[in-house]
């Protein structure tokens, strides 16, 4: 649904509630801020001159608990030294992002001079011919961004997007829970479920987390996403949907399962990190970047959390990388080029990095930086979602061509699950609804 043109303004960060606190069904609870759709953050503010160049980064980072902080930290680094430029963060919280952005970039009015994309909008905004090329800030920086992780923002040798993060799906849970329980951490989707039941004690505790909510659809869908991994499955080859294929409807199935057993219905994401930060979820399939939501909430849970590889035979697991590009549409892109160089210094990237909690690279000059090889000793929490023992599985591979309608598969499938959860329908009737739907959708990629 597309905002109205009062819902689509842009406002400071410091007058939105620090109610935003969960995407990715843990990163921006953006059900308990309905009606703020914009956020602005400025670093280094008393910093700015008058001559300096206003650079603007659309992003959703900017009400995320601890990545706010951690962009401001490192923005004000940058205003601080620079005497061209200042730089801040603009955009709208997750749930409203991409079609924000969307919106913003077809009608000609969205010109700030850099933006970061999901994986899915990445791919959309690339083949629209948003995105300009990054060679010269990569060349004056010295990196060499990640071919294999890159490579779908890749053309022609010259990289359209660097990753200011990357994040891989695992088993994030809490092990003083587990151990009180005295159950080890689930291996097989059947431990999984078998955990999550005994960890459940309603209402005072819950055995898993996972966004259900229609109200929140963007971070339903984006946890659900990752589900089909659990038995080896794609949601499309190429052109075809796969939607009813045997190994979604078990994902779905268990998904379903886990939802009656052990799952908080009808909250939203911010409600879920309180119930977690106050130690009564006791694990979820959460993406790495959910770690600095609950250390910002809470250091006692943060202590005390762990993780292993998705539960299952493959640990197949999504893994999504989040690039920054210049915007055909920005008026800046010399100052805003001058920036990025300077983002891309293995050193700045790699405070960027620790300051999110993050631990991927973008590109191996990073990984040399001693601060940062010191700071992967520090966490406690990272085993499951490193490579190995997880595999990592783009949206690209679980997507095919429905990639660039990501959004649009998305709805069709949460849409027609609620026929299961509301026991109209089986899974596969509801999956097989479904199937139809997206054949229709096929012939509009």
């Amino acid at each position: 649904m597309l905002m109205s043109k009062k819902e689509n303004k842009t406002v400071d960060a410091l007058e939105i509630t620090n109610a935003t606190v969960g995407r990715r069904g843990f990163i921006k609870g953006a059900g308990a801020v309905a009606g703020t759709v914009a956020v602005g953050s400025v670093a280094g503010a008393t910093t700015a001159k008058a001559a300096k160049t206003q650079l603007n980064i659309t992003t959703w980072m900017g009400v995320e608990p601890g990545r706010k902080e951690a962009w401001e930290s490192v923005l004000g680094k940058f205003n601080a030294q620079s005497t061209t430029s200042e730089v801040k963060l603009t955009g709208w919280p997750f749930a409203q992002y991409v079609n924000q952005v969307l919106t913003g970039l077809e009608a000609g009015t969205l010109t700030d001079d850099l933006i970061m994309s999901t994986p899915d909008l990445a791919v959309r905004l690339f083949k629209s011919g948003y995105f300009l090329p990054l060679t010269d800030a990569v060349k004056a920086a010295g990196v060499t961004p990640n071919p294999k992780i890159h490579a779908y923002v890749t053309k022609d040798g010259a990289c359209y997007g660097v990753s200011i993060v990357t994040v891989n799906f695992g088993l994030l849970y809490n092990s003083e829970l587990f151990s009180k329980a005295k159950i080890k951490p689930p291996t097989t989707p059947e431990e999984l479920l078998a955990a999550a039941k005994k960890l459940t004690k309603k209402p005072n505790q819950y055995g898993f987390w996972h966004p259900n909510i229609m109200a929140e659809q963007g971070d339903f869908w984006f946890n659900m996403q990752n589900w089909v991994n659990m038995y080896d499955g794609v949601w499309a080859v190429g052109k075809t949907p796969k939607a009813n294929s045997p190994q979604v409807v078990k994902a779905m199935q268990l998904w379903l399962d886990l939802y009656n057993a052990a799952i908080p219905k009808g909250i939203n994401n911010a409600a879920a990190v309180q119930l977690a930060a106050n130690g009564r979820i006791a694990q979820g399939f959460w993406v790495s970047a959910a770690v600095n939501v609950l250390k910002s909430t809470n250091e006692a849970v943060y202590a005390k959390l762990r993780s292993v590889a998705l539960p299952h035979a493959s640990h197949k697991a999504a893994s999504r990388v989040h690039p920054i590009s210049l915007n055909k549409l920005g008026k800046n892109k010399a100052a805003a080029t001058e920036f990025l160089t300077w983002l891309f210094k293995p050193e700045n990237m790699a405070d960027l990095t620790m300051q999110c909690l993050d631990f991927i690279p973008p590109f191996p000059e990073m990984a040399n930086v001693p601060a940062f090889k010191a700071y992967l000793k520090t966490l406690p929490w990272i085993d499951g979602f490193l490579t190995p023992p997880s595999v990592p599985i783009t949206p690209m591979d679980m997507m095919g061509d429905f990639i660039t309608k990501s959004d649009e598969y998305g709805t069709i499938i949460l849409t027609n699950l609620q026929s299961a959860v509301n026991k109209k329908k089986t899974v596969k009737q509801a999956m097989d609804q479904a199937q139809k739907e997206l054949l229709v959708l096929a012939t509009k990629l």
